[in-house]
């Protein structure tokens, strides 16, 4: 969701980050996925929005960023409370985001991306007449959702793609796209990026593949684009396609509010029909979505919309430089088998969001060297490590009970305690620490583990 014409400056302070590392005395942490506000601090933050929204946006983001991003922005005149959904500044929101950013022309702001997806594919599926969609095996419906688009939407589903960590390629589509009709799916579900593979992506033109082999088959194409604003400036970079050019691609699109956009909890469905952004209504009314009010998502959401909006592109041209820096680096520090003790996955970042693998060590030992660089230091690499497993051991630890125990679940033998990853976003807090803190704290914990290893 970046304007195309420029990458603009790194601001001073976000107020979205307002909450920055104290110097001294908290540790400069490298890893977030989200800047740390207590519940009065958002609360805080929200009421000085709706109190004086240009305001409020001109000392958070500046005045030359507010005046550079104005048409990018949905600067409200002013903020009232929805019942049941409806509300002049809520539907300005909806609006702005369909119109002006997406390309499209009707749009549904639903608590959840579950309700806002599963209600998109249910009414493709009735459209076309066969409940049946199609998607990946890593897709949030697929493992987080508890089969509701089975249990609740009476839908079946087809795996695409032949391989659980890798993008299903226009071939293996195409594939499930020639399946007699009575087999064929009515809707494919597309995320992009993917983020259980790490954030890969389709180039543009296998975009136009898939969207040309599903007009043909006439399938209908929903985006999974809880991050598309992160990803955009991959497109912008590699083929200058704006965020309407990719959203022209599809005939639906999901976007979330509450990951890189900094939102409280939120999403909006978009479409071009709006017969079909009532049916997302009705849907919406039939699960439970259809609060009585969700004033406080609402606004908080066009709150975060407008402070990120435009800053992605600068966002993922630091990740890529951190990433290329800290593997040139730390590219001599191996475990004792001649693997590299730290690299990215993808080798590359494609967005302002990234995975970063340990290999060789356990976590007492990572954590240990991770203590000990912030001890010499007062810099913190990462917080949470995750045990490197496959999509079918994610899937499978996933579907267990005590979902939260398994979020920080390791792994129960030394074998398989050795290889490591840690999830994170260069958000507005990481943006301002300079690249060589980085850099230096990863050839710290590098030079820890090789003293380690050597010692054992």
């Amino acid at each position: 969701m970046d304007s195309p014409r420029e990458i603009a400056p790194a601001p001073a302070v976000n107020d979205c980050d307002a909450t920055s590392q104290n110097q001294g005395t908290e540790p400069t942490k490298l890893c977030l996925f989200m800047p740390s506000m207590t519940v009065a601090e958002q609360i805080s933050r929200v009421l000085r929005y709706v109190q004086d929204p240009v305001g409020y946006l001109k000392s958070s983001i500046g005045e030359a960023a507010f005046d550079r991003r104005k048409e990018l922005l949905c600067v409200p005149y002013e903020i009232d409370r929805d019942v049941y959904g409806r509300s002049d500044s809520k539907h300005r929101f909806e609006e702005h985001v369909a119109r002006n950013v997406l390309g499209k022309q009707h749009c549904l702001f639903f608590i959840t991306g579950v309700q806002a997806q599963l209600a998109a594919i249910r009414i493709h599926c009735d459209h076309v007449g066969r409940p049946h969609a199609a998607w990946h095996v890593s897709s949030h419906l697929e493992s987080a959702e508890e089969r509701a688009f089975e249990a609740l939407y009476g839908l079946k589903r087809t795996l695409l793609g032949k391989s659980a960590t890798e993008l299903p390629t226009a071939g293996e589509i195409k594939t499930v796209l020639s399946l007699p009709l009575a087999e064929r799916p009515a809707v494919l579900l597309i995320e992009l990026p993917n983020r259980e593979l790490g954030c890969k992506t389709y180039t543009y033109l296998e975009l136009e593949q898939i969207y040309q082999a599903c007009k043909e088959a006439q399938v209908r194409l929903h985006l999974d684009g809880a991050r598309l604003g992160e990803i955009e400036p991959y497109y912008m970079a590699t083929a200058a396609k704006t965020f309407q050019d990719i959203a022209a691609l599809f005939d639906s699109v999901y976007v979330s509010f509450h990951k890189g956009l900094g939102g409280v909890s939120g999403a909006m469905l978009v479409h071009n029909e709006e017969t079909f952004i009532d049916e997302a209504r009705m849907w919406q009314r039939r699960t439970g979505g259809n609060a009585f009010t969700l004033y406080y998502e609402a606004i908080d959401c066009e709150r975060g919309f407008n402070e990120s909006i435009g800053t992605f592109a600068r966002k993922r041209e630091k990740m890529m430089d951190v990433a290329a820096r800290i593997s040139i680096m730390t590219e001599g520090s191996k475990t004792s088998d001649g693997k590299r003790i730290v690299s990215f996955a993808p080798e590359v970042p494609t967005c302002c969001q990234a995975n970063t693998v340990f290999e060789g060590f356990t976590v007492a030992e990572l954590e240990g060297a991770r203590d000990a660089v912030q001890q010499k230091t007062n810099v913190r690499v990462f917080e949470r490590l995750r045990p490197k497993e496959t999509l079918d051991e994610k899937l499978a630890a996933a579907r267990k009970p005590n979902r939260e125990q398994n979020c920080e679940r390791r792994p129960q033998s030394e074998e398989d305690d050795r290889c490591h990853t840690i999830e994170w976003m260069m958000i507005g807090v990481t943006e301002l620490i300079q690249t060589d803190v980085f850099v230096k704290a990863y050839v710290d914990l590098c030079e820890e583990l090789v003293a380690l290893s050597r010692h054992s």
